[in-house]
């Protein structure tokens, strides 16, 4: 069980600093407040936004798969786990120990792509907010 939660906090760290890396880079971009950092940030949405569109159906997925994981957790029952553990039943535990451990890495992802479209939403106000200050 160990591994699990280690590999699954690994996974997120490595996907959190990826973001910050991204953002830190974008904000130093941006800092220059010139056509090249409109291109940069311009260069950077393309890129969030085919990484968008590459995730939406597996996204989709695994939202309804996240769903599926509440209702079985709504339907699982803190006496029913404990009559499983009382009884014995590895299988049953297992299963939903497994399927706790794959909605943990569904959330990340979701998450992962939450924070995307987040900064997919702010590079568009930067770039919008860029142009109309040219217009002036």
């Amino acid at each position: 069980m160990g591994q699990h939660i280690n590999q699954f906090c690994e996974d997120l760290r490595e996907k959190l600093t990826a973001i910050d890396d991204g953002l830190t880079q974008l904000k130093i971009n941006i800092a220059d407040r010139n056509a090249d950092a409109a291109r940069k940030v311009q260069d950077r949405l393309d890129a969030i936004e085919a990484q968008v569109e590459a995730r939406r159906q597996k996204i989709a997925a695994a939202n309804q798969s996240a769903k599926a994981w509440i209702e079985e957790k709504k339907r699982a029952t803190a006496a029913e786990i404990a009559a499983w553990k009382s009884a014995h039943e590895q299988h049953k535990l297992e299963r939903r120990a497994e399927q706790a451990q794959a909605y943990a890495q569904l959330a990340s992802e979701i998450a992962a792509a939450a924070i995307d479209q987040a900064e997919q939403a702010a590079l568009e106000a930067w770039l919008a907010r860029f142009d109309a200050d040219g217009a002036r």
